[in-house]
């Protein structure tokens, strides 16, 4: 069974105009389907306005559709009486770290999505402690969170939804404004916990490098599903998501220019490295023609 399963999702965020109430509302979402398994490292893009964040919030029932339905573990998001089981299992990571910590210690920070949910306090303890170990942020445990970097930040804030034992983390453009380092402490945060403990990751990026990471790549336009697949396949497709104004890679840039140029290269590559070998025979045969 899906973890999360979209059916058929609309939504707007308009109320009808009294004055015109037969009057259509501008849709957000438009009839998106979307399955996610278990376990999966899911990379949602599109430009602004897309309705990506939207989508995001469906899935912890910040919002419910307007037509539709969304099911989380099998429980639809639509039944109040199920809201809170549905968050337990989906978290969220805001953007800007900042908006998320509300307490002035760190491990009181963490502590505070559990003492919430009515965990017993030796609970509580075991928990936060073990969030903090397994995003390398312990040490820090009684510092105060203005103290960190952006990245440790946003690293506390990850361990304060593991500290509620949710199964999947959706995290909205989480490294959008952290410098270099932030970025790759949190992303290395992000696929440790997908990969050794198998929780479920949606990340929404406008970073194409930090998609190609990802399992599957969804791409939605203008409310819509554009295509969705494995990196590779999805950003094989450079003109199409051009045409939606959408980046790729900046490898799959540079060796679609060349291509275009008349250069008999391969058709994407997704990293520098896999664009330095591609680059490689070519650049060794002229070499050898001089």
């Amino acid at each position: 069974m899906d973890f999360i399963n979209a059916q058929d999702v609309w939504f707007t965020y308009a109320e009808p105009d009294e004055e015109a109430p037969d009057a259509p509302l501008p849709q957000v979402l438009k009839g998106v389907s979307l399955s996610i398994q278990k376990g999966e490292f899911v990379a949602l893009l599109g430009h602004n306005g897309s309705g990506k964040s939207t989508m995001a919030k469906m899935f912890n029932a910040m919002l419910t559709p307007t037509a539709g339905r969304v099911l989380v573990d099998g429980m639809d998001t639509k039944d109040p009486a199920h809201t809170l089981d549905i968050r337990r299992r989906v978290g969220m990571v805001q953007q800007n770290p900042d908006n998320q910590l509300v307490a002035s210690i760190v491990e009181e920070d963490v502590a505070f999505g559990p003492e919430n949910l009515g965990v017993e306090p030796a609970e509580i303890r075991r928990r936060v402690d073990e969030a903090l170990k397994t995003v390398d942020m312990y040490d820090y445990r009684t510092a105060a969170p203005y103290k960190l970097s952006g990245g440790q930040k946003q690293r506390v804030a990850i361990a304060g939804i593991l500290a509620m034992q949710t199964e999947c983390i959706v995290l909205d453009e989480p490294t959008a404004m952290l410098d270099p380092r932030g970025r790759k402490e949190v992303m290395d945060t992000i696929h440790r916990l997908n990969e050794q403990k198998g929780i479920t990751i949606v990340l929404i990026t406008h970073y194409m490098e930090e998609a190609v990471t990802a399992g599957r790549v969804v791409v939605l336009d203008s409310g819509k599903l554009l295509t969705e697949g494995p990196p590779r396949e999805v950003f094989s497709h450079v003109e199409l998501l051009k045409q939606h104004k959408l980046d790729v890679p900046q490898a799959t840039e540079l060796l679609f220019r060349l291509r275009g140029a008349g250069c008999p290269l391969p058709q994407t590559a997704l990293t520098v490295e896999e664009c330095i070998s591609a680059l490689e025979p070519l650049l060794a045969e002229r070499s050898a023609r001089r």
